[in-house]
């Protein structure tokens, strides 16, 4: 009898998903816009170079049907997982997430030229900066053209982005100018770009993407620079980009080997722990790898290519259950989606985890965890792993919230001080007076009246602003930057 073929460890569960739930690559909004599309290939990837950039403008594309308008009202609903399998069989083939953008990755480079193998010269670096200085106070403009253009020569990759474009459009361009601030240095560059090539396979970008973002790049770079573009700045950025190019699908292939470009998740269930918050209950068709600490990026159907961030408020369970804790905010389409609209048996498509705030277990340094709002996912996570790991160390949480009210997660905390006593859990309130044995004052300034903290590990999570003042006023008590832990966007 012959031996069933081997199945790829990334190789979804929930196969019907894609079809049934939400836009993604090949579907009604990408067909839209798409010339053709890539069609799925069992074959290995080989290594191909990265497209060169065309010098001149694309020649004129005929029309193309606009895609259709995506509101609330006229979104896929999410099936329950039952009803997905009475429906299966009239429904079309789904395309399976790996095939789908199995054209993410093409391998690295092969056979790039001297130029940018050698990578960018100091006089390409000089350059570069000096154009960027002379961009930034016009970047929003430049941000504007950079699409503007880039839509008009390529109006098929506008499927890869949501369709309000003023919720993220300004990602990928500032992307590429951090990435340009920072060729000097190559191993900070090289992790950058891993993350983000990782991160951006979920939208479906393909090796074939990148000459033309790189073109648009160019001319917005041509626009709004002036006087200081010229050939030698042309040719640099030319260089740069072709390196971050590389560096970019080499990544992507290596992760498509590995990984899917996301994982579906069911909701299993959505407790109600205040009037605007929410505790979600996922069940992964395949296994997450990620560490307590770390956060996921997550779309809902309602919302097709509008990704937001939530961290992760379990630990790794041996079930393979994962836990958000998610706060409803004004104009937050995806957070009220979650909180208001979300049912058990709705699938959702989680990024692959991402972040820093991970615990060494090799050590024995004390760690001060400071959450404010749901900020106190991570933290929760992160006492659930020390637990788990079964070597315990002082653990001192500081749990802050405007109102004694919005103190969700305090009788969660107090369970955890009752069956571990290495950890301490103190609660503050800014406003109003505090529950019981709570603090009064904003979480960093209670945070820096105890102590002393040199000798801890501080991890720092919660609103933007809370946490720049927290790791400032750590910083100002003595503590080293390296052991202050947060995951603030990236700074190269």
């Amino acid at each position: 009898m012959e031996a069933a073929p081997l199945r790829p460890a990334f190789a979804p569960m929930i196969t019907d998903a894609p079809g049934l739930n939400w836009a993604g690559p090949g579907d009604a909004w990408s067909r839209a816009w798409a010339v053709q599309q890539p069609q799925a290939s069992t074959t290995p990837m080989q290594p191909v170079a990265v497209p060169p950039m065309p010098t001149t403008p694309p020649s004129a594309r005929p029309p193309t049907a606009p895609p259709p308008v995506l509101l609330p009202n006229t979104a896929v609903a999410v099936l329950p997982l039952s009803a997905r399998a009475a429906s299966a069989a009239s429904a079309s083939p789904a395309v399976p997430p790996a095939a789908a953008s199995s054209g993410a990755g093409a391998g690295p480079s092969a056979a790039p030229s001297s130029a940018a193998s050698a990578g960018p010269t100091a006089e390409d670096i000089a350059l570069v900066r000096r154009s960027l200085s002379v961009l930034e106070p016009v970047a929003d403009r430049a941000t504007a053209h950079f699409y503007a253009v880039l839509f008009l020569r390529h109006p098929e990759l506008r499927a890869l982005f949501p369709a309000a474009m003023d919720l993220q459009r300004d990602r990928l361009f500032r992307a590429l100018l951090a990435a340009g601030q920072a060729a000097d240095k190559p191993a900070v560059l090289t992790e950058y770009l891993d993350r983000l090539a990782r991160g951006h396979r979920k939208y479906g970008v393909r090796d074939e993407h990148y000459a033309p973002v790189g073109e648009a790049l160019l001319a917005a770079l041509e626009r709004y620079c002036g006087r200081y573009w010229d050939q030698p700045t042309e040719l640099a950025w030319r260089r740069i980009y072709r390196a971050i190019s590389q560096v970019m699908i080499g990544s992507a292939v290596q992760d498509s080997r590995t990984a899917p470009p996301w994982w579906q998740a069911e909701v299993l269930s959505v407790d109600h722990w205040a009037a605007d918050i929410a505790v979600v209950n996922l069940r992964t068709d395949q296994p997450y790898p990620y560490r307590a600490g770390q956060y996921t990026t997550l779309e809902v159907p309602l919302w097709p290519r509008v990704w937001r961030h939530y961290s992760l408020a379990c630990a790794p369970r041996p079930d393979g259950l994962i836990t958000l804790q998610v706060k409803a905010v004004p104009a937050g389409w995806v957070s009220n989606a979650l909180v208001n609209r979300t049912q058990p048996g709705d699938v959702l498509r989680l990024g692959p985890p991402a972040g820093t705030m991970v615990v060494d277990h090799d050590s024995d340094a004390p760690l001060l965890c400071v959450g404010g709002g749901t900020g106190i996912a991570p933290m929760v996570a992160l006492v659930e792993e020390i637990a788990a790991h079964g070597r315990p160390r002082t653990v001192e949480v500081f749990y802050g919230t405007r109102r004694a009210a919005d103190l969700y997660a305090r009788e969660q905390l107090l369970e955890l001080t009752r069956r571990h006593p290495w950890l301490s859990v103190r609660t503050v309130v800014s406003e109003g007076a505090p529950v019981e044995v709570g603090l009064s004052g904003s979480l960093p300034s209670v945070v820096g009246r105890f102590g002393p903290w040199e000798e801890y590990e501080a991890f720092v999570s919660g609103p933007a602003a809370m946490i720049r003042r927290a790791s400032a006023t750590l910083l100002g008590a003595g503590v080293p930057g390296e052991r202050i832990h947060h995951d603030l966007p990236d700074q190269l």
